[in-house]
């Protein structure tokens, strides 16, 4: 199982059979990764709250398996790069989006 894992690692940390834009676009992509931390942390403190236990389980886990997904997506932008561009680059760009609107959304009203 280990080798199965560092096979997958390898294919997405260690591209080279790719063009630069789309390895690029795909790294951007997992930033999303870097602040994970400290909102995976701040996701044990969603437990205060006990109405909706049910629902809590379900959020916290959806924030644990986060990097999995981005990692997934990346993993599929460059399986699928072979036999569609387009849709290869769809993928990452959606994610970019995706912060863009939570930047524009939550962050840029606070600091104004």
């Amino acid at each position: 199982m280990s080798i199965r894992l560092r096979s997958y690692y390898n294919y997405i940390f260690l591209q080279k059979d790719l063009p630069k834009w789309i390895i690029y676009l795909n790294y951007g992509s997992l930033l999303g990764i870097l602040p994970w931390p400290l909102v995976a942390f701040g996701s044990i403190f969603m437990f205060d709250n006990p109405k909706n236990i049910n629902t809590t389980y379900l959020e916290v886990g959806l924030i644990v398996c986060y990097p999995i997904l981005l990692m997934l997506i990346t993993f599929i932008s460059f399986r699928i790069f072979k036999f569609s561009r387009l849709i290869a680059a769809f993928l990452p760009i959606s994610i970019l989006l995706f912060y863009l609107f939570l930047i524009i959304k939550y962050l840029l009203p606070r600091i104004a």
